[in-house]
């Protein structure tokens, strides 16, 4: 008459399985997911990069300058009157409503920006357009990305967790914008 504390033990053990397997599974797939994010911002990061290289080889020339802050990306959408221009450069619409500085990238709220600093500064001691040294590069900004993600692209592209150094940089105090290393800009100081 034992039988039944058995398979009451039995069910137990099967639970106990179960609940490690679905535990297991349940991080394998949020890795998972991480790492398709991961692949996602870079694959329209590198898009965006092949876009700016190939305006600078076609018309000789460096994207125009928005602000102090912003590179105008609308110059890879719609002409701007440039000998060679051959774009457009990428493949989105623009919003009339935007700003000429943002293109609006798949997996983000906000729109992608390019700037450019020199290679030696952090993100917090200047502005991410003025470059008074050489070498100076394109620095594609995404911004509105989680922070965690930012951290993962990070390792992803540089093997390690570094905001100052590698072609991943971000703030490491608000690491919500991803600032990646583009090509060298033609005109250095």
């Amino acid at each position: 008459m034992k039988k039944g504390a058995m398979f009451g033990l039995d069910a137990r053990i099967a639970l106990a399985i179960f609940g490690a397997l679905s535990v297991i599974s349940g991080a394998a797939l949020y890795s998972a997911i991480q790492q398709s994010k991961v692949v996602r911002v870079l694959v329209d990061i590198n898009e965006y990069e092949k876009a700016v290289e190939q305006f600078m080889l076609d018309t000789g020339e460096d994207l125009s300058v928005y602000n102090t802050n912003n590179m105008v990306s609308n110059d890879l959408i719609e002409d701007p009157g440039l000998t060679g221009w051959n774009g457009p450069y990428l493949p989105y619409e623009l919003d009339s409503g935007s700003a000429v500085h943002k293109v609006w990238l798949k997996y983000t709220i906000d729109g992608a920006r390019i700037g450019s600093r020199k290679l030696e500064s952090d993100l917090g001691t200047s502005s991410y357009i003025v470059c008074s040294t050489s070498p100076c590069y394109y620095w594609v900004q995404v911004p509105s990305v989680d922070n965690s993600l930012v951290r993962a692209f990070d390792v992803y592209v540089d093997g390690v967790e570094d905001p100052d150094n590698g072609k991943v940089r971000y703030l490491a105090t608000n690491g919500n914008s991803i600032y990646y290393k583009g090509p060298l800009m033609l005109k250095q100081p």
